[in-house]
C-alpha cells in the first residue's frame, strides 16, 4: 500500500522536468513605448537550448534590424540591435528548452 502512494508523490516532483521554456518577461515588454533601446533581453523560466533556439527584430518595413549576433545562454536571449530609429518594432523568437519542445512567440514594442 505504501508503495501505491509514493507513485503520485514522484510524478508530482518529476512534473518540472517536463516544463517548457516559456517566456516570462522581456526587456522592452509587449507593448512598451520606449525612448530607446539598446538591448531586447527576453528571459525565459528554464535555461533554453542555444542550438535550437533565436530571436528576430524586424523593422515595421519588415527589415530584420537584429544587429549583432543574439547572445544565447542559461535563460536569456540578448540583441544588441544599435540605435533603433521611432518605429513599431516586432520581436519574433522560438526556444526549445531541455525538454527538447519548441515554443515560438512574438510581441511589439514602440520606439518613441
Amino acid at each position: 500500500m505504501t508503495k501505491l502512494l509514493l507513485i503520485p508523490v514522484l510524478c508530482c516532483l518529476a512534473a518540472p522536468a517536463f516544463a517548457d521554456a516559456k517566456l516570462q518577461r522581456s526587456s522592452p515588454a509587449a507593448g512598451a513605448k520606449v525612448t530607446s533601446s539598446a538591448h531586447v533581453i527576453l528571459h525565459f523560466s528554464e535555461a533554453i537550448e542555444p542550438a535550437f533556439s533565436g530571436v528576430l527584430l524586424l523593422d515595421s518595413d519588415g527589415r530584420n534590424v537584429s544587429g549583432a549576433p543574439v547572445k544565447i545562454g542559461g535563460l536569456d536571449m540578448v540583441m544588441t540591435p544599435g540605435p533603433l530609429a521611432p518605429g513599431v518594432y516586432h520581436v519574433a523568437w522560438h526556444a526549445v528548452g531541455h525538454d527538447r519542445h519548441r515554443l515560438e512567440g512574438e510581441f511589439r514594442f514602440t520606439v518613441k
